[in-house]
């Protein structure tokens, strides 16, 4: 059993600094944890984002551009990745060679290869390794969880789940690692949710037929001038479940008015479930073949592991989902348990990407995920 736990966060972008804030919230939020979490490394990649670091999380906080430097650190018993996707695998492949167990953004590389390839290290070192697929840990889809593995469903026969935002329409957004390298693009980054809560709540995938476009094919490099861009903004696929239900996923970042707007609708012999991030506490459900119309289950606050704060009552939000995750993460830790979701976890999704790429390649074609 752990009972000091050291985090050495690598990246302090938005998603890095989202978990710092978790870090510091989890005292708080979680004070039944029988560890003690600190977060004591920040590795930047630039000396202007460690100096935000250094601002912001104060002086008790190491902060560095040398990642080795973070590694070396005494006190850091986990690497938490939140750098750009095309540098996962040399961070986690580093952070394992140095025995420090592995806390990883999504997707876990990228590609499928790059992935196995964690997995392996982690296996073959002993020490253990988690995915921060947050919404996994949104209270309506833990109900759905516990509903469809009660059989609520029945057998699975169709399936739709859509992810939108509107932050690639406009044109004069500099590029990034979002758009053009490794990992890029919205079928790993938004896809990539979807895909694990696809594999979650409904069972493997067994074949995938996918498209992809790159809507704005330009955009503004560092000096102004434009940089041809390499990642997807749109991606369409339809899915073959293991069981033999049918479904799609389309991730774009090109709808107007679309806030992180996301929808999960699944039917089966038995019943059907309905997820909205626009009513993010409650689920629709409806139970037996002759109801009609359904009944909402208001969820709110009411996450596992329990948090003290938001109450269970209280409605809650994206952080409390990050928050959750990180605190299932730390409390597999301290309880000496795998972490759910796993490494393993974050390889399947990214199998599931690598099928759909190759099938995105070829304009749709069919292609079995163990062919993949």
């Amino acid at each position: 059993m752990t009972t000091d736990i050291g985090i050495g966060l690598v990246g302090y972008g938005g998603i890095g600094r989202m978990h710092a804030l978790c870090y510091r919230m989890l005292p708080l939020a979680y004070p039944e944890l029988a560890g003690r979490v600190r977060l004591v490394a920040v590795a930047t990649a630039s000396a202007a984002s460690a100096e935000r670091a250094r601002r912001e999380l104060g002086k008790d906080v190491l902060t560095t551009t040398d990642l080795s430097e973070l590694l070396a650190h005494p006190s850091v018993t986990v690497v938490d990745c939140c750098a750009p996707t095309g540098d996962h695998a040399q961070i986690a492949e580093a952070a394992l060679a140095a025995g420090k167990a592995l806390f990883c953004e999504k997707p876990l590389g990228a590609t499928p290869d790059e992935s196995a390839r964690i997995v392996g290290l982690a296996q073959a070192s002993g020490l253990p390794g988690g995915v921060n697929f947050h919404l996994r840990f949104a209270p309506a889809i833990q109900e759905a969880h516990r509903r469809v593995t009660g059989g609520l469903l029945g057998e699975v026969r169709g399936f739709h789940l859509r992810y939108y935002r509107s932050s690639n329409l406009r044109r004069d957004r500099a590029i990034s690692w979002r758009f053009s390298g490794p990992g890029s693009g919205v079928l790993a980054d938004l896809g990539s949710h979807l895909i694990d809560l696809t594999l979650h709540l409904l069972g493997p995938i067994r074949a995938v037929s996918a498209r992809t476009a790159t809507i704005i094919t330009e955009r503004p490099g560092a000096d102004g001038a434009p940089v041809p861009v390499e990642g997807d903004d749109v991606a369409w696929l339809s899915l073959e479940l293991l069981n033999g239900g049918y479904g799609t996923i389309e991730v774009s970042k090109m709808v107007p008015g679309a806030g992180d707007d996301i929808r999960i609708e699944a039917y089966g012999s038995a019943g059907a479930l309905v997820f909205d991030t626009r009513d993010p506490n409650g689920l629709e459900i409806v139970e037996g073949i002759g109801e009609i119309g359904g009944r909402r289950i208001a969820t709110l606050s009411r996450t596992t592991p329990p948090a003290a704060l938001p109450s269970p009552e209280t409605p809650g939000g994206t952080v409390q989902w990050h928050l959750a995750s990180m605190a299932s993460f730390v409390g597999a830790l301290i309880r000496g348990a795998s972490p759910e979701p796993g490494l393993t976890d974050g390889w399947l999704v990214d199998r599931v990407i690598g099928v759909a790429r190759r099938s995105a390649a070829t304009g749709g074609a069919w292609i079995g995920v163990d062919e993949g």
